[in-house]
């Protein structure tokens, strides 16, 4: 063995056993495991490790079909490892185990009046009655005619893998277009049409929640309801 290999440290079971769960890992998500010979120039050096050392019944058999094996002479290497510290290893494969939860869902953005209109649709079809009903409150809210605006999205987008369809991923996608939309369309305020379980928080909080169109469609009674949460917008519109 080099003076290399002798000066360099065994890695510990435990050590051994995180690295493993990372390699795991990291085959899981289809990521390739490399462990460097040498350190690139600027690279911060690994600490490298020999693997712990086997039963002696084990280098017996070793021994046994080396001697049975042609004598080619060659240099000696050391198996190595690449040490991570374990809370490296714990924080790499929790956000992977994290977004491998993919969620699916549909939402109708309306731009309508001085407000955007958002409501999650569960078998992702808008419907014209819907859209209407939106139509009819922005003008009562506003006291004239207005335009109806819609968007319908999508998640997970067409396309898209597990480890980019998690709930996270889709509240910034949904923030990122709501606030689009609202500056195109210079919407004063977000009205939540029933429960939107991916709204971004923040969005949600500064926002006015009514129930569904659905709901107010198979229950009228629900749109006294409605205008209730409704009528004190209509001061951003005089």
């Amino acid at each position: 063995m080099s003076a290399e290999n002798d000066n360099m440290p065994t890695a510990t079971d435990n050590e051994l056993r995180v690295e493993m769960a990372r390699r795991k890992a990291l085959q899981a998500m289809g990521i390739p495991s490399l462990v460097s010979i040498r350190d690139v120039a600027g690279a911060k050096p690994s600490v490298r490790k020999l693997l712990p050392k086997q039963e002696p019944i084990a280098k017996q058999s070793v021994a046994s079909a080396d001697a049975a094996r042609p004598n080619v002479s060659r240099p000696p290497i050391a198996p190595t490892i690449a040490s991570t510290p374990r809370v490296d290893a714990e924080t790499k494969s929790q956000p992977a185990a994290r977004k491998s939860e993919s969620v699916q869902f549909s939402m109708v953005l309306v731009a309508a009046g001085p407000f955007l209109w958002v409501e999650q649709i569960a078998d992702g079809l808008i419907r014209q009655d819907q859209l209407a009903l939106v139509a009819a409150m922005a003008r009562a809210v506003s006291g004239s005619s207005v335009s109806v605006n819609h968007q319908q999205f999508d998640w997970p987008p067409a396309g898209a893998s597990a480890l980019n369809s998690d709930s996270d991923s889709a509240a910034q996608a949904l923030q990122g277009l709501i606030q689009r939309l609202a500056r195109d369309h210079e919407a004063k305020r977000v009205i939540a049409m029933g429960p939107c379980d991916y709204l971004p928080a923040r969005i949600a909080d500064a926002g006015v929640l009514i129930p569904s169109t659905l709901a107010m469609l198979e229950n009228p009674q629900l749109k006294a309801t409605a205008w209730e949460a409704l009528k004190p917008l209509r001061t951003l519109t005089s």
